[in-house]
Parts: C-alpha cells; sequence; structure tokens
C-alpha cells in the first residue's frame, strides 16, 4: 500500500527515470486538472496550441509507433506508412496505449514508454527551443528542449504532419 503525499505515481517515476538515463533535463509541471487536450494544455500553462506536442501511438503494419506532433499539425498516416513501410497504419486504441506505453490515452509521454517502439518526431518542433508534451499522467505536462527530443526518445525528426492551418 502506497501511504504518503510525496509518493509520485509509477508513470512520473518512469518520465524522470527516463529522462535520467538519456542525461536530458525536463521539467514536469502537474496542475490541479486533467489537460487531455492540446488546447486545455495551452491555456494552463499560457502558451500558443502549437508548443504543445501531442504524443500520438499508431500501428504500422501491426509494430507499434509513436508520433510526437506540433499541436497546430495533424499526423499525417499516409506520409507514415511510406516512410516506415510496413503496412496500413492504423491509430491504436485507448487499451492498446496504456499497453504499449503505461501511459493512459491523453497523458502519454514521449519517454519512458514500457516497451520500445519506433518514435517519430513532427519536423516542425523544430521551429521552438522548447515545447510541452504529457508527463506521463493527465494532470502533469513535461517540458523538453527540443533538441533534446531525439535524444531522450530514440526518434528522429521526419515529415509526418499535414498542417490543420488554412491559407
Amino acid at each position: 500500500m502506497i501511504t504518503g503525499a510525496q509518493m509520485e505515481p509509477e508513470p512520473l517515476v518512469r518520465v524522470r527515470a527516463a529522462l535520467q538515463a538519456a542525461g536530458v533535463e525536463g521539467e514536469i509541471r502537474l496542475f490541479a486538472d486533467h489537460l487531455t487536450t492540446v488546447s486545455a494544455a495551452a491555456e494552463a500553462l499560457g502558451v500558443e496550441p502549437s508548443r504543445i506536442a501531442k504524443s500520438i501511438l499508431l500501428f504500422a503494419g501491426g509494430e507499434p509507433v509513436l508520433v510526437v506532433a506540433a499541436g497546430d499539425q495533424r499526423v499525417d498516416r499516409q506520409k507514415v506508412k511510406a516512410l516506415l513501410d510496413r503496412g496500413k497504419v492504423t491509430l491504436a486504441g485507448p487499451d492498446e496505449v496504456l499497453a504499449v506505453t503505461g501511459f493512459v490515452a491523453g497523458g502519454v509521454a514521449p519517454v519512458g514508454l514500457l516497451r520500445p517502439v519506433t518514435v517519430l518526431l513532427d519536423e516542425t518542433l523544430q521551429r521552438f527551443p522548447d515545447i510541452w508534451a504529457g508527463g506521463g499522467v493527465p494532470e502533469a505536462l513535461l517540458r523538453l528542449r527540443v533538441e533534446d527530443l531525439p535524444r531522450a526518445t530514440g526518434g528522429v525528426f521526419a515529415d509526418v504532419a499535414q498542417s490543420v492551418e488554412r491559407g
């Protein structure tokens, strides 16, 4: 039985351990509310939605792929399919997200996943010095320097998004 106010939920412990193992500094902020959408996270932090990175779990040919995309972008599954050449690309459901990442949907961090997965980083994130992502639980957000994302996640920057902006 876990007692004491100082005990962190296991997913937060895993995120901190992954950052330490990668030699990457990150800032985790906890909030009273669940911040499961880009707009809620952006409002809570007082930043533009594009600086909120969403971690989206896909399956490419049955293999898990985590795409970390800027908040103003939509993941283009056809681009992911072409990059990986593994077959059909589908969106993971909430149970699959939890089983693969160890995080509940809406709180997925880009680091500290339960099992190794291919990670693709939306190249449009590179327009920022740092971004905020899920922190492992729905009420946590994680700030990372964009230049640290490949080392922290084991991922590579790629053209995986289609802008949702019009004009």
